[in-house]
């Protein structure tokens, strides 16, 4: 009896870890969503590999992309571009090493 007792412990302990896990994942991405916000010439812009690869398009010097707030912002395509890049890479380099401190704790 003891024995059933300690299995249906045990895998309550797993399905708590389990559920944190997810709950945590979950809280960490929205998290870094939030943090890939970027304030530009006025504006608000959420970087993305879509804003990035456009602007790494578009051959006009300035345009006129339109920000979070449905507002058309004048921009130097070069510098957001260098701008962007650089910060979507420092949060996703975070994201991943806070997914993996995550991923240790869950295992242990």
């Amino acid at each position: 009896m003891s024995f059933f007792i300690m299995s249906i412990n045990s895998i309550t302990d797993q399905l708590k870890t389990a559920t944190d896990y997810q709950q945590n994942r979950r809280l960490l991405r929205e998290r870094i969503q939030t943090d890939l916000l970027l304030p530009y010439n006025g504006g608000l812009f959420r970087v993305s590999p879509d804003l990035i690869s456009f602007l790494n398009a578009w051959d006009a010097d300035t345009i006129y992309l339109e920000d979070l707030y449905d507002n058309p912002i004048e921009v130097k395509r070069l510098t957001l571009l260098d701008e962007a890049r650089s910060h979507y890479q420092r949060v996703m380099n975070r994201w991943h090493q806070e997914h993996e401190e995550l991923r240790k704790i869950r295992r242990l």
